[in-house]
């Protein structure tokens, strides 16, 4: 499991600036991709992210399901902890997995950065997230 980089905007997609640590937002994706037969054919944890507006991102996180949310305590500080998934289906042979974004009130909020892979027309990807903010 890693725990992501946080880079803040979008401008930094294309430069070489060190990544900006974000203390409200502690971040896990792990993906996966399936072929049609349902054969695991990539497992990919990106350790980069860009923010590129983090009101709209905690405005996505307070409209998910309770059922989605926990609460942790460590050393007296209280975190909700966010965990969902999202299914789609690859459309085109040969599309390029390059990254991988979260969508909200048709924005790009977050942003996942991924070495990359090939997938084929009828390819399942499923994204399964893990967000932990403070209370």
């Amino acid at each position: 499991m890693s725990i992501g980089t946080f880079f803040i905007a979008n401008s930094y997609a294309s430069s070489h600036i060190a990544p900006t640590y974000h203390p409200s937002l502690s971040v896990v994706l792990q993906i996966e991709i399936r072929n049609s037969d349902g054969v695991l054919v990539a497992y990919i944890e990106p350790s980069i992210f860009y923010l590129r507006n983090i009101n709209l991102i905690h405005d996505y996180l307070d409209q998910k399901d309770e059922k989605n949310k926990t609460i942790l305590t460590i050393d007296e500080n209280t975190y909700e902890v966010i965990e969902w998934s999202h299914k789609s289906k690859i459309r085109e042979s040969w599309e390029q997995q390059s990254g991988y974004q979260l969508g909200y009130k048709g924005y790009g909020i977050l942003n996942a950065r991924l070495n990359g892979s090939i997938s084929q027309e009828g390819d399942i990807v499923t994204a399964y997230w893990k967000i932990t903010r403070p209370v």
